[in-house]
């Protein structure tokens, strides 16, 4: 799809990945109640937990999908078997998404190791395998591979535990647990606090029936499940409008033919016409609670609900040498605000601390937005490579940055798909939404030296605020750039809500369908 006129383009929303991210938390989260001893033998298992387990999948009450759960035993312990197939309508294209998780468990239901697939329209395998408190980890996407090790702040168990201990122990309305989570797609962990609001009768399968309504919360979001006292999950239901309902397996594979646009959605009517090229903007945000997200710093200004966005003037105090100031912190002055050119490897010049040198620190607290990571791998030899290509010899850190953006905008074709964003990947299939673009710009720019992250957040188009994704770097201070929608810097139209890796993105479900922004002045 060609790039269109400046007031014309489509913002390639970050929506996708939160798709994605929402539909594995209803069926993969591995945990058990954190400081109750559970003792378990395959005796007290439930029969009920044997049997095939088939769900409709819906979105606002329309049928997209189904999914498959299986658990049977092993000689150690026990296999969970997880499908889940979905079809959305994404910006008036039909999109189809498979995802299977084979989980293998011991008898006390820790986590041993996972197989988690994707196949959309890039195809992903995760792996991971636990000794100990570490998570070994590898991802392939399109037959690149990357690898990490992931200290665990718990032993990973499953969700089996849980139905136990309602079993065992008898929970009670109002009883409330807490308990370690990890996610596999996208391998971020931490608590899921656990409350159970009590006994509710639903319609399942033709006819009332009793079970415990359970809220869960994890960063913010809240999901909802209903279990039976014979541990079978009646229903769940998450942010964005995504609910699984049990059905007979003739009702749940139905073929589907989805209407509702997920974009149309969940977009913010925002009744303030904003012209191509916004310089300043003045909103006003409610309906979330806005304590943990990052409203306030660089180009924003947050006053209780009133948030001023200020887009950035690039001019000489983003030269490599900025005049010192008395003001300026001591890091900024006695160390180098980029790092230099050095002579080392078969590739004769490269960046220390970004190309093949491995980084020594001095940009003040910045080297966390120079590391490689699972899905920015700025280490990648491809990734090195391509940076030497598009810098060259350039040594002015904001001209280094333009090359790359202008690389991105150039080359990287612009279409929503769904897949866990990873650099490689987008390298190779040189495709993909604000997700790749953002997340190639931040792997090069990272390769190049330059600090850079990932922000989260929403953009302006034709009445609407779009979940969207973009990089900012560090230029003497952060700047926000688009490389999906050609912007240095990117207007004020952009909010920023949060920055970081995918994990952190995770944060965002917690608001979409409650935030609420009124337009008060625009420039």
């Amino acid at each position: 799809m060609e790039i269109q006129s400046h007031n014309r383009k489509i913002p390639y929303i970050l929506i996708t990945v939160f798709w994605l991210i929402t539909m594995t938390m209803l069926l993969v989260r591995h945990y058990v109640p954190h400081g109750i001893s559970l003792t378990f033998s395959k005796a007290t298992i439930p029969k009920e937990l044997y049997e095939e387990h088939w769900m409709g999948v819906y979105f606002n009450g329309e049928k997209i999908g189904y999914a498959y759960r299986k658990i049977t035993e092993s000689n150690d312990g026990y296999r969970v078997y997880e499908i889940l197939k979905a079809r959305l309508r994404m910006l008036g294209v039909e999109k189809d998404m498979h995802t299977t998780m084979d989980a293998h468990i011991d008898d006390q239901f820790r986590l041993l190791s996972f197989l988690f697939s994707l196949r959309s329209d890039i195809n992903t395998g995760i792996e991971g395998k636990v000794e100990g408190k570490k998570l070994h980890v590898s991802i392939n996407a399109g037959g690149l591979t990357s690898t990490q090790t992931i200290l665990l702040k718990e032993p990973p168990h499953i969700n089996l535990s849980i139905v136990q201990n309602i079993l065992r122990n008898g929970l009670k309305s109002g009883d409330k647990v807490s308990i370690p989570v990890i996610d596999p797609a996208t391998l971020g962990q931490g608590n899921m606090e656990l409350e159970v609001m009590g006994k509710d009768s639903i319609m399942s399968m033709g006819k009332m029936q009793d079970a415990y309504k359970i809220k869960g919360v994890f960063k913010g979001i809240e999901t909802f499940t209903w279990i039976t006292e014979k541990g079978d999950v009646l229903r769940e239901e998450s942010p964005m409008g995504f609910t699984l309902v049990k059905e007979t397996k003739e009702s749940a594979t139905q073929p589907n033919k989805p209407s509702v646009d997920l974009i149309a959605q969940v977009a913010i009517p925002f009744y303030m016409r904003l012209p191509a090229d916004t310089r300043y903007l003045k909103i006003r945000l409610s309906g979330v609670d806005l304590k943990g997200l990052e409203l306030d710093g660089g180009r924003q200004t947050l006053k209780g609900d009133i948030l001023e966005i200020k887009k950035e003037t690039l001019n000489s105090k983003f030269k490599n040498n900025p005049p010192e100031s008395p003001h300026t912190p001591i890091w900024k002055r006695d160390n180098p605000p980029f790092p230099p050119l050095v002579k080392g490897g078969e590739g004769g010049l490269f960046i220390k601390g970004g190309l093949e040198g491995d980084y020594k620190g001095g940009q003040g607290g910045l080297d966390e937005y120079l590391k490689e990571t699972m899905f920015i791998q700025s280490k990648d030899p491809a990734i090195v490579s391509l940076t030497k290509d598009i810098i060259r010899d350039e040594k002015d850190k904001l001209k280094r940055t333009r090359l790359i953006y202008e690389w991105v905008y150039k080359n990287i074709k612009k279409v929503p798909i769904i897949s866990l964003p990873m650099a490689t990947e987008v390298l190779r299939t040189r495709q993909g939404d604000c997700n790749e673009h953002t997340t190639l710009f931040t792997a090069l720019a990272r390769a190049a030296g330059i600090p850079s992250r990932i922000a989260i957040g929403l953009t302006y188009k034709d009445g609407f605020l779009y979940y969207h994704a973009w990089p900012e770097v560090y230029l003497n201070e952060w700047v926000a750039i688009d490389p999906t929608l050609g912007q240095l810097p990117a207007d004020a139209s952009h909010i920023r809500l949060l920055t970081g890796d995918i994990d952190k993105q995770l944060q965002i479900l917690a608001i979409i369908g409650k935030l609420k922004i009124e337009g008060i002045e625009y420039q």
